[in-house]
């Protein structure tokens, strides 16, 4: 598991965001919307735990992390 980061600009970032999702990992937002504990999603893919993605944009930097995985740590109690 592991923590990929890519650079890009806002032209590239829409079909590649497209090509995240289809191999399942959700956007922070959704988890966030959805009640997971952002700050432990982050310790946990950090650790090594949990496989996620850091997209930079510009001075915009966006965090995708792996579903299954989450949902998985989220049942377990890792994520309270």
């Amino acid at each position: 598991m592991a923590i990929w980061r890519i650079n890009m600009d806002s032209r590239d970032f829409e079909q590649y965001r497209k090509r995240l999702v289809n191999r399942g990992f959700i956007p922070t937002n959704y988890f966030s919307a959805n009640g997971f504990n952002i700050k432990k999603m982050k310790e946990l893919a950090l650790a090594g735990k949990m496989d996620a993605m850091q997209c930079v944009v510009g001075n915009s930097i966006r965090w995708y992390y792996c579903e299954d995985q989450a949902e998985l740590a989220r049942l377990r109690g890792e994520l309270s």
